[in-house]
């Protein structure tokens, strides 16, 4: 579940413009050649910070085991949280590459940071003169595809496969793993350009909480 939040969480840090592009043969975007994921990017970064309702949805051989829901508080790739309200109470906080993930059912606060590898992973996928890592996208189907696990086109890879909507935000995401697991994050109702309070990214915790430090991978 958490793992699941994380590579989501990176993945919408990602389209965010970092200098580099990605086109639908994998080399380097052509002067005049209609770069979708460059616009995508843009438009997140016009719409910072958002607030958007999210569904995530499990599936196991085709058939769905798990749904949650909440909201998502974007306000830069450095300053995320996902607040899960249904049907349990979870709040997951990545800042600066610091991680804290609250579960109140269990009465735990997970720390950490994301690891090196973790974050390479992600950064590759957008290195546009690395053909196997590079994402693809088709503007027609207003579609991203990030294979995860480095390589393009092979059976079984990971791949992450973004759909945006007409304003050019995702929608849907689609993880899939080898294991015929399928993580599916739906994306509704986004607020652009939020007032964020103070104290935002706080958590309030009972004095009980237990409290573990995980490592990096």
């Amino acid at each position: 579940m958490r793992l699941g939040a994380i590579a989501c969480l990176w993945l919408l840090a990602s389209l965010v413009p970092h200098g580099y592009a990605a086109s639908q043969t994998a080399v380097p975007a052509q002067g005049g050649r209609d770069d979708f994921l460059q616009r995508v990017r843009a438009r997140i970064l016009q719409s910072q910070p958002f607030r958007v309702d999210f569904v995530q949805q499990v599936y196991v051989d085709k058939e769905m085991t798990l749904e949650e829901s909440g909201i998502i508080v974007f306000a830069d790739r450095d300053h995320v949280k996902w607040q899960y309200l249904d049907p349990d109470f979870k709040v997951f906080i990545l800042e600066k590459g610091r991680y804290r993930f609250y579960d109140r059912e269990n009465n735990q606060l997970l720390r950490g940071r994301l690891g090196e590898q973790q974050e390479q992973l992600v950064w590759e996928l957008l290195l546009s003169d690395r053909p196997n890592g590079a994402a693809s996208w088709d503007a027609g189907r207003r579609t991203i595809r990030l294979p995860l696990d480095g390589t393009s086109g092979t059976d079984g890879a990971q791949e992450l496969k973004i759909v945006v909507g007409a304003g050019l935000l995702p929608e849907r995401v689609e993880q899939a793993a080898e294991n015929d697991v399928t993580t599916v994050y739906i994306f509704r109702n986004y607020r652009s350009r939020v007032a964020l309070p103070a104290g935002e990214f706080d958590l309030d915790l009972p004095a009980d909480v237990e409290i573990i430090e995980e490592q990096a991978p």
